[in-house]
């Protein structure tokens, strides 16, 4: 009979199932390698998850587009265009044809509007927990460890080529412990890590260029027990997660927003 597989721990699952998604820092990647050259069972797991992740993905392929929505696409040659298309649908299965040519397209500023958003709430939050889970869960919760900006920031700067403004508010009672670069819909990021007495905050900083912080309540989502508070600042999109209470986190980013528009 063959033996059972043994069980992992739900911190082994996790850490799996982002390196197999790619999801990892180049640190913990290199950490999580050396776990899996010496440990079998972990090897075999992660093994499983790239074989299913590889059937899923073959198994999701669809048909390629049909000479009729093609010269329908190609029509397609201005805003105006897309507008008369849209109003004379009928039925749903046109308005989702509609709505496919327009992504497909690319047309105008509509297009151009709808990529810059930032993600629904829901997408967004889970996001933003997923990188405070993988700091927790990771070894070391930061790549280069110090609470002096002037260490944090040009080392943003080496590895991303870009840096978001760093604040130590040690006297505020959230002290800086370092930074670590993590992975958003594919996008390396800068993540800044604070300590709020016993928990961890994770700052993550989303490159967006000539933004600024309007002084806009910040938007608030919670998510598996975490609070996240997302805001426009300096030229990022910023979002703070931790378990600490939501007011506590407020108060953070009531500090933070003050000391980063100063810098």
């Amino acid at each position: 009979m063959t033996e059972p597989t043994p069980a992992l721990p739900d911190s082994d699952v996790l850490l799996a199932n982002a390196y197999v998604d790619g999801e990892l820092s180049l640190g913990d990647v290199a950490a999580f390698e050396r776990r899996l050259a010496a440990e079998p069972t972990l090897a075999a797991a992660a093994k499983r998850l790239k074989a299913l992740r590889a059937a899923l993905r073959a198994s999701s392929q669809t048909e390629p587009a049909s000479a009729a929505l093609r010269a329908r696409v190609a029509k397609i040659g201005s805003p105006a265009e897309t507008s008369r298309v849209l109003r004379s649908a009928r039925n749903y299965e046109w308005r989702r044809l509609a709505a496919a040519i327009v992504l497909s397209a690319g047309v105008a500023s509509f297009a151009t509007d709808l990529l810059l958003k930032w993600p629904s709430a829901p997408a967004a939050s889970e996001a933003i927990v997923a990188v405070h889970q993988r700091a927790l869960l990771a070894a070391d919760p930061v790549e280069v460890a110090s609470s002096d900006r002037h260490t944090v920031k040009p080392w943003f700067d080496r590895t991303l080529a870009i840096s978001p403004p760093v604040a130590d508010l040690a006297g505020d009672g959230f002290p800086l412990v370092g930074g670590r670069i993590d992975t958003i819909d594919g996008r390396r990021v800068p993540v800044l890590i604070y300590r709020h007495r016993a928990h961890l905050v994770s700052v993550v900083a989303i490159p967006d260029a000539g933004g600024r912080d309007d002084g806009a309540i910040p938007a608030r989502a919670s998510r598996d027990g975490y609070t996240v508070l997302s805001w426009r600042g300096p030229d990022f999109r910023f979002s703070a997660v931790s378990d600490v209470s939501e007011n506590e986190l407020a108060e953070f980013v009531e500090k933070l927003r003050r000391v980063m528009t100063a810098l």
